[in-house]
């Protein structure tokens, strides 16, 4: 069994909207005759060709994630936030709970 890349998952994903899209196009073509399907047949593909010389394109055609990953120094600067952003969250929880705790404290008409 061969193992899925994220790059894969993405190319399925759009070929699924894509297809859905088409699909779609067709149905309503099909209904409501020439005067729609020229104009948003060509916006859409106007639509999709900008897209796809963006960074959507740009990650298509270079292989997505290549498994090269970020530098050692990026990584290690990355989880040291994570570290500090926990360090602060569990502080503020814990001010949470001690407020939490003196509200409860308070008689019912103590706040009037």
């Amino acid at each position: 069994m061969s193992r899925r890349t994220p790059r894969d998952e993405v190319i399925n994903l759009l070929g699924f909207i894509g297809l859905a899209g088409v699909v779609g196009y067709v149905i309503l073509a099909a209904k409501l005759g020439i005067p729609f399907a020229i104009p948003v047949g060509v916006i859409g593909s106007i639509a999709a060709a900008i897209a796809l010389r963006g960074p959507l394109g740009q990650y298509l055609a270079h292989g997505g994630a290549r498994g090269d990953g970020l530098p050692d120094e990026t990584t290690g600067q990355l989880l040291g936030e994570i570290d500090d952003l926990r360090t602060r969250v569990q502080e503020l929880e814990e001010r949470v709970d001690f407020s939490e705790r003196l509200l409860a404290q308070q008689p019912k008409g103590a706040d009037q």
